[in-house]
């Protein structure tokens, strides 16, 4: 399944002779070498997948990819991956789910339809569509259909809906790859955690289906304490193995939807995110164990930081967009006006990529703001929220040329709503 370190060489080789990645200064190229020298890859339909954060090479989307890298060196950001999520309908009841709290309709095929347009025109090269449950949706193949190959699609499900025919008629109309929610090895324990019984059986026939179907297949895990341990996580990760999945998503309880006000009680730790950062390394150098793809590792300081309002947005089944997929503030929507118009003011809003999650940084203060209902309005939260300021920055983006030298605006300027942040910024 994963490539030998021979054809990984060649393969890290062909990527960086693409034609957008090529153009790159070679000392940019020599850094990102490194950072994917350390993943492991996988060949798929003739294209090589590095993980599911990332499109795959050869293709368009790639290249837009180093369109966003290119971007980046001139000091503007483009998101490279938007989230969806086509529906806010669920069978499931599950623990940790961030979507609720959330009312309204679900958005109507046309405006879907005139998101995506809007956000591969912006340069998005990875869409991914969530829920609820996105299965549930019976256009959902017609919606994933009208995307061109600027971007790759992902599926992101709980497995419920899933059949051999649904999934063919994704695959024809160009799904890449699928997430399916498995939350433990265990069965009575996932579908404890999921509210239904029986939904273990049912992820690992869409898992089955997925991969015989010949998409890029995930398994997703928001791990808990007890899943941060190695021993508990060895017996997962040898279920992942018997499936056959290409990659293991692997995520954190976050202080959102159900857990919004009792995150404390199962939030993990330093130490803990430590583990799962231990287990992406680790499994991503044995060729013969299925990869680890942890948050806690991607997001830590060390490679990309949080993208959340600067690489990385989410809209919400009733059109809210989002930083993230799990931060519930909402900077406009998309019934009246253009995402892009809103992602000028969410990168106004962050100015620059945060070393730490920004979720995580304000959950106390989102919880002083919440009366109800998710999303918050950006308006009630942005004298309340501490926005990437600190001039530490991500290693990736000083790679990139960006200096850790900033000048910080006061908090007074961002509740005028306007860009006020100044940069430190030198080529490579």
């Amino acid at each position: 399944m994963y490539l030998s370190k021979f054809e990984k060489e060649v393969a890290l080789l062909e990527t960086m002779m693409s034609k957008e990645i090529r153009q790159l200064p070679l000392p940019v190229l020599l850094k990102i070498r490194s950072l994917l020298k350390e993943e492991k890859f996988t060949r798929l339909d003739g294209k090589v997948v590095i993980n599911s954060f990332l499109p795959p090479f050869p293709s368009e989307a790639f290249n837009g990819l180093g369109r966003s890298i290119q971007a980046l060196m001139e000091r503007r950001a483009i998101p490279v991956s938007a989230y969806i999520s086509v529906t806010s309908k669920c069978r499931y009841n599950c623990w940790h789910c961030s979507k609720t709290r959330r009312t309204g309709a679900d958005m109507s095929r046309e405006t879907i339809l005139s998101a995506v347009r809007d956000l591969q025109d912006m340069g998005v090269c990875i869409l991914g569509f969530t829920g609820g449950e996105p299965m549930l949706r019976d256009d959902l193949a017609g919606i994933i259909g009208s995307i061109d190959d600027r971007s790759v699609s992902i599926l992101f499900t709980s497995g419920d809906g899933v059949s051999e025919k649904r999934v063919k008629e994704l695959r024809r109309n160009g799904l890449f790859g699928a997430a399916v929610s498995l939350d433990h090895y265990e069965p009575e324990i996932h579908d404890e955690r999921r509210g239904v019984k029986g939904a273990f059986g049912t992820a690992l026939n869409a898992i089955r289906i997925f991969r015989d179907n010949g998409m890029y297949t995930m398994i997703q895990l928001v791990a808990t304490r007890e899943m941060a341990n190695g021993e508990s996580f060895q017996r997962y990760l040898d279920l992942a193995g018997e499936l056959g999945v290409h990659e293991i998503r692997l995520l954190e309880p976050m202080p959102t939807g159900n857990l919004l006000s009792c995150a404390c009680k199962c939030i993990l730790n330093g130490e803990e995110r430590g583990e799962l950062r231990k287990l992406h390394i680790r499994t991503n150098r044995e060729r013969n164990t299925t990869k680890v793809c942890a948050f806690a590792h991607i997001e830590h300081k060390e490679l990309y930081g949080c993208g959340a309002g600067f690489q990385h947005l989410y809209v919400d089944a009733q059109g809210n967009v989002c930083p993230c997929d799990f931060t519930p503030v909402s900077f406009g929507n998309i019934s009246r006006e253009s995402v892009s118009v809103i992602w000028s003011r969410l990168t106004a809003a962050f100015g620059r990529p945060g070393c730490k999650c920004f979720l995580m940084e304000n959950m106390d203060r989102l919880n002083e703001a919440f009366t109800g209902t998710l999303p918050i309005e950006y308006s009630k939260v942005r004298s309340l929220c501490r926005f990437p300021e600190e001039c530490e920055l991500p290693e990736y983006y000083r790679m990139l040329g960006w200096k850790d030298e900033c000048s910080c605006p006061s908090k007074s300027f961002r509740q005028e709503g306007g860009l006020r942040h100044a940069f430190a910024f030198s080529k490579a």
